[in-house]
């Protein structure tokens, strides 16, 4: 009876396993259209027409790859999306007073028959759509019926959002809130701000990786190496939205066959209110203690140019509260070297008095920099993007409770002080 049993559980078991063996929803990797990047603008009415016009077209050529023995069909359309001369609809209509749409969304997934023996040499290493719509992520729903791809999202790896979409707060909030609710965008998508429009961006083939989403994806994986470059996840915006109101974005600058990833946005209340340069964005990091390497090339000695690179970065935030007055004292303890230069007068780098000028300097170029950042976030942009005011809320409540009904006001008489302490560690001096 008990041998019974265990051949009856054995069987159910098989049973399971070959039931619920196989692909998880039935679509084959082949059938399937992986999106690695996504870019949302808000619709321009004539931006359809822009598009097609010759200009752009021989801009496309460049960025495609078209051989230029092929020509680009310009397909003309009603406002209803359809060609005079086939009566085919094969456009979006265009907006009317009971059509009117909000965004226009650019998709790119990779042409996965590049990885197949029977590919051919000027295939087409990724496809690129762009459709006006009302609804970001229902773009997909709409794609499926022109092409042969399952489209998924568990692979996405960037998001751009366009210079005019983030003037707008309300288009801001409905992108990060359809992109935080669907379970198969990954919350570690990386987000930019484009200084021009998301398709610009994505239509870009970069020599190096010209699956523009991989490009992007692997440039700012190397944020904590490059001080020039901040990665900003999805699920991080988000909370320093809900924490602060305010949030900082990864900047993109298109080119034809390049994009520059350097700077970042800056955000509050889901609307842009200006940027952050390169130099600014170091200091930024520096005080938030993400700048683990950095370089700093403003420090000269006579005629010589001293770069220092970080190599450990260390920031502690202290609060003080006197007689109503706060006080954060940012205490950055950060460690380096110098290299790739050459002293005439025979000092040496890691012996005082040349060491103690280095540290010294060093310390009043941080200290100038983060004031002059410090001052632009407070009285120009009136965005608490280094967190104080969450800072202040979890060491003393009690003076949060009554700082925060007025917070915009009473951040600009936060006195913040940084206080750098640079160390040299090693020299790359030639003697």
């Amino acid at each position: 009876m008990r041998r019974l049993k265990i051949s009856g559980l054995a069987l159910m078991l098989f049973i399971i396993a070959l039931t619920f063996t196989g692909c998880w929803d039935r679509i084959e990797i082949e059938d399937r259209g992986y999106i690695l990047a996504l870019g949302v603008d808000k619709y321009d009415p004539s931006d359809l027409n822009k598009y097609e016009s010759k200009e752009y077209i021989e801009l496309e050529r460049k960025t495609e790859k078209i051989p230029p023995d092929q020509k680009k069909p310009e397909i003309r359309t009603d406002k209803k999306g359809i060609d005079p001369k086939t009566k085919r609809k094969v456009k979006p209509p265009l907006p009317t007073k009971e059509n009117q749409y909000k965004f226009s969304v650019t998709v790119l997934f990779p042409n996965l028959r590049m990885m197949s023996k029977t590919s051919k040499a000027d295939e087409q290493m990724r496809f690129l759509f762009v459709r006006p719509t009302n609804n970001v992520l229902g773009i997909r729903n709409y794609l499926e019926r022109d092409i042969n791809k399952r489209l998924y999202y568990g692979y996405l790896k960037v998001v751009v959002l366009g210079r005019d979409l983030v003037a707008d707060p309300g288009l801001v909030k409905e992108v990060l809130d359809s992109l935080n609710r669907d379970k198969d965008i990954p919350q570690n998508t990386f987000l930019y701000v484009s200084e021009t429009t998301a398709r610009d961006t994505l239509n870009t083939m970069p020599l190096v990786q010209p699956v523009t989403g991989i490009h992007l994806f692997e440039i700012s994986k190397n944020a904590t190496v490059y001080g020039r470059i901040i990665e900003t996840p999805l699920s991080e915006v988000i909370n320093n939205f809900i924490n602060s109101k305010c949030a900082v974005i990864s900047r993109v600058e298109p080119g034809i066959e390049t994009l520059r990833i350097a700077g970042a946005a800056v955000l509050k209340n889901y609307r842009f209110v200006g940027w952050l340069d390169e130099k600014q964005l170091i200091v930024y990091k520096l005080l938030m203690g993400k700048a683990k390497h950095t370089l700093i090339d403003e420090l000269k000695y006579k005629s010589t140019y001293v770069p220092f690179i970080t190599t450990e970065v260390q920031t502690k935030k202290k609060l003080e509260d006197k007689n109503g007055r706060i006080k954060v004292i940012y205490n950055l303890r950060i460690e380096g070297e110098v290299n790739q230069f050459v002293f005439q007068s025979g000092y040496k780098v890691l012996e005082d008095p040349m060491r103690s000028y280095i540290q010294s300097q060093l310390e009043k170029i941080i200290k100038q920099k983060a004031n002059e950042v410090v001052n632009l976030l407070k009285y120009k942009y009136d965005a608490d993007i280094l967190g104080v005011g969450n800072f202040i809320s979890k060491r003393k409540p009690e003076s949060w409770e009554r700082l925060k009904k007025n917070w915009d006001d009473e951040f600009k008489k936060v006195e913040i002080v940084v206080v750098p302490d640079v160390r040299l560690r090693r020299s790359g001096t030639i003697y």
